[in-house]
């Protein structure tokens, strides 16, 4: 929330990207023990502090910081915050998954990587007209972790997954936030298909 003047241009050109993109599905699963917000303060940062200065991560800050507002929550004043929101984002070719445009209409299925929780599995339907090819496809990842920094706790545990042909996650991001603030903070423990279309 603090990039949110430095990084005004960069995230009105990314909506403007996203914006010419088809809908996207995402799978996303989030698990809280969340209390209603009434005015909190929180405060978004990376989970690798190596990439806190990013101008990118600053600007996707930015778009979840706004997302948090919708809800009720607030920036931090200085250095005080209830809450912060510990953010993660990955993009890697889906292991094998390659698919064939032979038809108008194609499926993909892959298999994400390991993690704390285990390993994802994700699907996605693309089309393509005109012209047969090959077609990488690319596994877009965003994890949140809200953490009540009175107690130290995680009170909320979200991922979010799709999968695209689109190699810049840029142009993705937009989709994997709005899809893991649909519903907020959503049923605990469940997995949801969200169709996030542009604005």
């Amino acid at each position: 929330m603090k990039h949110s003047y430095k990084n005004i241009f960069l995230l009105s050109a990314l909506l403007i990207i996203a914006s010419c993109t088809n809908s996207i599905k995402s799978n996303v699963t989030r698990f809280h023990q969340l209390p209603p917000p009434s005015g909190q303060s929180i405060e978004v940062i990376s989970i690798n502090p190596a990439l806190q200065q990013s101008i990118e991560f600053g600007t996707y800050a930015d778009i979840i910081g706004e997302q948090l507002g919708k809800f009720g929550y607030t920036p931090p004043i200085g250095d005080k915050s209830h809450y912060v929101a510990e953010i993660s984002h990955s993009i890697e070719n889906a292991r094998g998954v390659v698919v064939e445009s032979s038809s108008p209409f194609s499926v993909g299925v892959g298999v994400g990587g390991g993690s704390r929780r285990g390993t994802s599995v994700g699907m996605g339907i693309s089309t393509s007209f005109g012209s047969g090819g090959r077609k990488e496809e690319y596994v877009n990842r965003l994890q949140m972790n809200i953490i009540n920094l009175a107690t130290t706790e995680r009170v909320f545990e979200g991922h979010a997954e799709n999968i695209s042909n689109n190699p810049n996650l840029s142009q993705t991001m937009p989709f994997l936030i709005n899809a893991m603030f649909e519903n907020f903070p959503g049923e605990s423990g469940a997995t949801n298909t969200v169709t996030v279309k542009p604005n």
